[in-house]
């Protein structure tokens, strides 16, 4: 292969590795590796630590620095454009600089493949940080944005208090494994107790799940409640779920 000298520092492909027509040293310094955006919002809840994307929220992990390691893994990625003649890019480290409570710096090493040579990059990005409440959390924090109520009654009266309590720790259960989808829970002593659900699905799913345990007996009913934007109807979904007697 003829010999190429880099037309920026003058060192020949004797001396360094070549991509294209300059040196690796050069190349990456003046022309880089990829192309990434400089700039980006990250918003997120925080009460529980899930965070926006592409307009859906998304569960968090342990701590907001493992999160937005994850979102930026995620967003770079979808971002980044490889510089010309650059095919095979990845993310090969994320280190968080200086920050405060609005922004964050972050440096990302980025690696390239060019003929079997290994190239890699720095970048930094400046990561405005947008604190906010999720829409799970302002219901809960809220008690409202229920369109379903379980109704848990006793097929007598009041529900043995033993089953009862059996109940209740199930429901506590529920609560800790389906985080968002019961918004509120209020007991009536052992006369009953009602659930407060996000949509219809899960408090029908909820309901047959105690009719299949505790052998109950189920009633849907409905309450118009407005006008959806629309104009159809919005209506409240009541489940009574009777429970005691048959279950002894």
């Amino acid at each position: 292969m003829p010999e190429k000298v880099c037309p920026v520092c003058g060192r020949s492909s004797n001396e360094v590795e070549f991509v294209d027509r300059f040196c690796r040293d050069c190349f990456i310094k003046y022309k880089g590796i990829a192309k990434i955006p400089d700039k980006v919002e990250f918003t997120y809840c925080n009460i529980c630590g899930s965070y926006k994307y592409l307009g859906q929220w998304v569960s968090g992990l342990n701590s907001l620095e493992e999160t937005l390691d994850s979102f930026l893994r995620i967003y770079v990625t979808e971002k980044m454009r490889p510089v010309n003649p650059i095919k095979e890019i990845y993310i090969k480290n994320i280190e968080f600089m200086e920050s405060n409570q609005n922004f964050v710096n972050a440096r990302i090493t980025i690696e390239g493949i060019y003929n079997n040579l290994v190239l890699k990059e720095d970048k930094l990005l400046s990561i405005q940080l947008n604190k906010t409440i999720c829409p799970i959390c302002s219901s809960i924090k809220t008690q409202r944005g229920y369109n379903a109520i379980i109704q848990i009654r006793g097929y007598l009266g009041k529900i043995p208090p033993d089953l009862y309590a059996e109940v209740k720790r199930e429901i506590t259960d529920i609560m800790n494994r389906s985080r968002g989808e019961i918004i509120k829970v209020e007991e009536m002593k052992n006369n009953g107790i009602d659930l407060y659900i996000r949509d219809h699905s899960y408090a029908r799913s909820l309901a047959l799940k105690f009719k299949q345990e505790y052998m109950a007996k189920t009633i849907e009913t409905y309450k118009l409640i407005g006008v959806n934007k629309d104009g159809s109807r919005k209506s409240r979904l009541y489940i009574s779920v009777r429970i005691g007697e048959l279950y002894h």
